[in-house]
């Protein structure tokens, strides 16, 4: 664990809040056995009232943790939510891939591949022979299979790993096979699909200001109400929440959503854009690689935070724990909430641009039985669930659906979008009198509610960012800070 030169001052002296970090490996482990007694006992002599845990992704390097953390820190500052508060970092081997230039999917950095190494850490010569044909790009028959070979082998886990359990974030009960279809399908078409998605996140990008306004809609009651399975499924009409503006691609709107475009692959036009292909394999790699780190994300956090947050709130039992998330970072706290005990409490929660599924939260989902792997889980937080999420994101809006595609999904009556869409992109889905407030409106003194879900609109304020991620990392903004302290009751 590593303090920062800047923690030996008293939480809420004026200047940033101190500042810890608490690091776990791949499979859940524990860098320090005593990290947790260590932060218990530093935030205890700072005074610290308010012990925020803070998880995103940039792990790839420790020179871009530190710059990382560091912003956030300032940020506390500058919005002057600093009374009483200490932070504490969690390192993870979580990675972001390295934006292109040119908006289109690029070559792989030095840092892309320290990352990757991070979340492969038994990649060896698989995770060599992969990067080598990224690099080459070969035109030979037979290349775009060695690359979804290699991609497969990399995911591989053995039938009785933990790993299994959060490749979705549906109930244990609701679909046996975890492996998404990205991993199934042909690798050629798979690769046709995300290069269709790139030119359409390119597309989205210069049409965003044109798109059609949200809406919202209510669940159905009484003579109203949609019909209900015997398994508790709801119909798609009766399902509550935001609806997102326009799909960024017609694609989402097809269960089949990678299905091969109208031109045929041995089109002569195909043999003369291989470059395309490739761009599509290196987004392919750049799914897979978030879809890895999903799954460690979820492990960690329910296997390793949640015993860490158990042992801060035994030493510290007068200070109030909150928790914030980034992208596969807030898929890594709100497992840990899951992991917490039926007794056990964090006082709130703030999940920004969250690579979970909308239906994460449902009790019930459309169309399948059973409900979201966080069914409940705002019993186990005392304060506020606050979801924030921006029709700007396009990693969630438009990839993370694409990505998280599972075989048989033709049998479905709706798209891709619908099904596998993300919370960060068009808010909370299926919890009836879950509020949607604008970001403005949950700035405004007493508007969030005391407990339970609240979608956040921040699409005014997180919108920058171009593609193929678009406004997904848009998030060091004073508002945002200020978002954490009101449902944290500091504000």
């Amino acid at each position: 664990m590593r303090d920062t030169r800047e923690t030996r001052g008293k939480a809420g002296d004026g200047e940033a809040p101190p500042w810890w970090d608490v690091a776990f490996d791949a499979h859940g482990d524990a860098v320090d056995e005593r990290q947790g007694d260590r932060v218990a006992g530093a935030a205890r002599e700072a005074d610290v009232r308010h012990l925020v845990v803070l998880a995103h992704t940039a792990h790839q390097e420790p020179e871009l943790t530190e710059r990382v953390d560091a912003r956030c820190r300032a940020l506390f500052a500058q919005a002057e939510v600093t009374d009483g508060v200490g932070l504490v970092g969690v390192r993870w081997p979580g990675m972001c891939f390295a934006p292109p230039e040119d908006g289109r999917a690029g070559r792989l950095t030095d840092t892309d591949v320290a990352g990757l190494r991070r979340v492969f850490p038994d990649g060896g010569d698989t995770l060599t022979k992969l990067l080598g044909l990224l690099d080459e790009r070969p035109l030979r028959n037979g290349a775009l299979d060695d690359v979804g070979i290699a991609l497969r082998r990399l995911v591989e886990q053995p039938l009785d790993t933990p790993l299994h359990a959060y490749g979705t974030d549906l109930g244990a009960n609701v679909l046996p096979q975890t492996d998404p279809a990205m991993l199934i399908d042909s690798p050629t078409q798979v690769c046709e699909g995300f290069a269709e998605a790139l030119d359409a996140a390119r597309q989205e990008v210069e049409r965003v200001e044109n798109r059609s306004p949200e809406r919202f809609e209510e669940a159905h009651t009484g003579s109203g109400a949609p019909e209900v399975s015997e398994h508790g499924t709801l119909t798609e009409s009766g399902t509550a929440g935001p609806r997102p503006a326009d799909d960024p691609t017609e694609r989402l709107s097809r269960p089949e959503s990678l299905a091969p475009s109208e031109r045929p692959l041995r089109d002569p036009h195909a043999e003369r854009m291989p470059g395309r292909v490739w761009d599509g394999a290196h987004q392919l790699l750049c799914e897979v690689t978030s879809y890895a780190m999903r799954r460690h994300a979820g492990l960690i956090g329910e296997r390793a935070l949640a015993p860490l947050l158990r042992t801060l709130g035994e030493s510290l039992p007068d200070t109030r724990i909150h928790l914030v998330g980034h992208g596969a970072g807030a898929r890594l706290v709100a497992y840990a909430v899951r992991g917490l005990g039926p007794d056990e409490r964090v006082a709130s929660l703030c999940l920004f641009q969250a690579a979970l599924s909308h239906f994460a939260f449902a009790e019930h989902l459309p169309q399948l039985s059973g409900g979201g792997a966080l069914a409940g889980l705002h019993r186990r937080v005392t304060g506020p669930v606050v979801c924030c999420y921006s029709h700007h994101d396009l990693e969630l809006g438009l990839f993370f659906p694409l990505a998280c595609r599972r075989i048989g999904d033709g049998a479905l009556l709706s798209g891709a979008g619908r099904t596998w869409g993300a919370l960060s992109y068009d808010g909370i889905q299926g919890i009836d009198g879950s509020p949607a407030l604008t970001l403005a409106d949950a700035l405004t003194e007493g508007a969030l509610p005391s407990s339970g879900y609240v979608g956040v609109d921040a699409s005014e304020r997180i919108r920058a960012g171009g593609p193929p991620r678009g406004a997904h990392d848009d998030v060091f903004h004073q508002d945002l800070v200020r978002l954490v302290g009101a449902a944290a009751g500091l504000a």
